[in-house]
Order: C-alpha cells, then sequence, then structure tokens
C-alpha cells in the first residue's frame, strides 16, 4: 500500500521536473498562446482550433505552478492571459468559443463552459499575477452572462443561441469559478452566481441521492439522457460543495454521500468509470484521466485510506508515458487506449488534484 508522502513525492517530480517545464516549452507558441495537443513525442499539433477553455485552463495551471514555487509559471501565465485577453474577447463583453493558430476567430459562440473557465483563470491572474485587468474583467463577463444568457427556468443557457439538451457541467464549473473569486476578491455578484448554481444544484441536478447530466429545457430529467450520471461529477460535486460550506454558502449535506456513491458504483477494477446509469450498472465502462483526478482530490478531502494508492495507479497508467510530463487521457473497458494525442486540458484536472495533495498534510 503506497503512503501519502510517497505520493507527493512521484508527484512533485512528475510535475515540477517532467510535466511543466515540458509543456512550457513545446505546449505555448511564439506568441505565448496555448497549444490544444501535443503529440507522444512532445510535439505541438497544429491546424487544430483552439478552445477558449483550454487557453484559460492553462492560464490556471501556470498560475498555480507559480503559486507553488515553480519560477517558470508566472511569465507564461501572463503572456497567456494577454492573448487571451487579445484573441477571444468578444466587443459585448463575452468570450469566443475558439481561435486558429493565428488567434483569428473561428467560432464566436459564447458559451457558459467556457466563459466558466474564463472567470476561474481571471481568479487565477488576480490572485497570483496581481494583473489589475483581472477582476474588472471578471465583473463585466458575469454582468454580460447575466444580461444575455439568463434562462426562463432557471440558470443559463449553455450557449446563444441556446440548446438542448441543459447541462449541469458548465453551471457547476461556473460554481467553481465563483468560488474561486470569493476566496481571492469576494463581490456580491459573485456570490449571487455561486449560489445560482448551487441552488440548481439542491433542487434539479440531484436526483435520487445523484447529479444527473441532461436536463430539458425546464430541468425535467431529458428523456433519452436524462438517466445518465458519470461518477466523476458526482466527486467533484462533492468537492465543490465542501468548498461553498466553507466559504459560508450553504450546507455540504449531500457532499459525502456524493462521493460515496461515486466510490461504491462507480469504481471498477480500481478505476473510475466514465458512465453509468442511475442504479450503477455501467453505461460506458471505460475512463479517462480527468474522472480519475476527481477521485483523488475528493479523496483526500474526505481522508479516504485509499487515495495514495489511486494516485499510484493514475501514475502508473495514465501518466506512464514515454516522454515524461505526458499523459494518456482515455482507455476503453479493455484498458486499451485509442488516444493519438494528447490533450491540454487533462493538466488542469491534474493540477487541481496535485495541488490538494503538495498542499496536504501527509
Amino acid at each position: 500500500m503506497t503512503s501519502l508522502s510517497e505520493a507527493k513525492a512521484r508527484v512533485s517530480t512528475w510535475l515540477f521536473d517532467n510535466a511543466l517545464p515540458l509543456w512550457a516549452a513545446r505546449g505555448v507558441d511564439a506568441d505565448g498562446r496555448f497549444f490544444e495537443l501535443l503529440d507522444f513525442e512532445g510535439r505541438p499539433v497544429r491546424g487544430v482550433r483552439r478552445r477558449t477553455r483550454v487557453q484559460a485552463r492553462q492560464i490556471y495551471v501556470f498560475c498555480e505552478g507559480a503559486d507553488l514555487g515553480w519560477t517558470g509559471g508566472r511569465s507564461i501565465a501572463q503572456a497567456g492571459l494577454d492573448g487571451m485577453i487579445a484573441t477571444c474577447r468578444r466587443d459585448d463583453g463575452l468570450w469566443v468559443a475558439a481561435t486558429d493558430d493565428a488567434g483569428g476567430v473561428l467560432d464566436e459562440t459564447p458559451d457558459l463552459y467556457d466563459l466558466a473557465f474564463v472567470l476561474f483563470a481571471l481568479a487565477a491572474s488576480h490572485r497570483v499575477l496581481g494583473d489589475e485587468r483581472a477582476r474588472p474583467l471578471a465583473l463585466e463577463t458575469l454582468a454580460q452572462i447575466n444580461a444575455q444568457m439568463t434562462a426562463p427556468h432557471g440558470g443559463w443557457h449553455e450557449a446563444l443561441p441556446a440548446r438542448l439538451p441543459r447541462r449541469q457541467n458548465p453551471h457547476m464549473h461556473l460554481l467553481e469559478a465563483m468560488l474561486a473569486w470569493q476566496a481571492t476578491s469576494p463581490d456580491p455578484a459573485f456570490e449571487a452566481a455561486a449560489r445560482v448554481s448551487l441552488d440548481l444544484c439542491r433542487t434539479r441536478f440531484l436526483v435520487d441521492g445523484a447529479i444527473r447530466e441532461y436536463f430539458t429545457s425546464d430541468w425535467a430529467p431529458d428523456p433519452q439522457t436524462g438517466h445518465i450520471v458519470e461518477p466523476g461529477h458526482l466527486e467533484e460535486w462533492a468537492w465543490l460543495l465542501l468548498q461553498a460550506k466553507a466559504a459560508g454558502l450553504g450546507s455540504a449535506e449531500a457532499a459525502e454521500s456524493l462521493h460515496r456513491r461515486s466510490v461504491a458504483q462507480g469504481l471498477k477494477a480500481g478505476f473510475l468509470i466514465r458512465e453509468m446509469d442511475t442504479q450503477g450498472a455501467p453505461i460506458d465502462p471505460g475512463r479517462r484521466l480527468w474522472c480519475q483526478t476527481e477521485a483523488i482530490r475528493a479523496a483526500l478531502a474526505f481522508g479516504d485510506p485509499g487515495a495514495a494508492d489511486l494516485i499510484a495507479a493514475t501514475l502508473d497508467t495514465h501518466l506512464a508515458t514515454e516522454v515524461p510530463g505526458l499523459w494518456i487521457d482515455s482507455y476503453d473497458a479493455e484498458g486499451v487506449s485509442p488516444d493519438e494525442t494528447v490533450p491540454a486540458s487533462s493538466l488542469y484536472h491534474l493540477m487541481t488534484a496535485f495541488t490538494e495533495l503538495l498542499r496536504h498534510d501527509a
């Protein structure tokens, strides 16, 4: 059985000696903007749309790296922030969905998932970089989300124009961003938005003890997909509910039960599966890296003794690449990965889990 101190040492080496230096050298272009993908040789993949959410996630990653003492993080995060503001911001105060390699807009759609990560990156930029633009931009972005995207049955439209099915996931990440802002520079607007997502979780997303994913326009479970439960999101909500309670924004009553349900029903052969139904039967028995990092973070928060073993298993599979500092994002149910590239988006999930570990008393 692996100890937490052993896990912490391995994670520290992987993150500071391998991953951050590699992605700083290979995952950033000459303009300071982040590539969407690397190949398994560590080379950037060009000609792929660059999602704004990934630009924002990488800003957070390098801010967090700097905050943990990795000296190269600050300048990379600052250049990434400058690039995101220059290429991804719309004239109306919202943000585009995707740009090309040169920074030209490919998709100007405002998407709530992207906007949540922009707000999250701005919070990290305010906290770590002290960038004076971050807070005014966050407040303006949130004001425009409220003005343009508020939905008639609660919450916000997931994109403009509105789409169906409704989804809990963007609302969850908007809560994450609002909690990050409340922790670094509180404002009534951030608190109000956090409460919207928390109320939706309590009254709509949480059905019979599990978080559902997909809904109709009035937040009833979608007839075709409303039975889908993602164990990784049970863990993510469990952790966020704990953070919300610590911020004085309500009860975390459901948090531990969500975590325990995820472990009891979603953990198969030592890893969290992608999807199950409301009874815990697998729908997609494959696995992705982000689900494991959410399980790790929640296990640390609840003091589970198996946290170190899950960290070791993740290091020995998902992170055991020929070029250190890369990862294998997905495996099918037989343990075979179809991946041909390495998505930058996963580094955010790794950083959130590993930050929890590195700041954990072990």
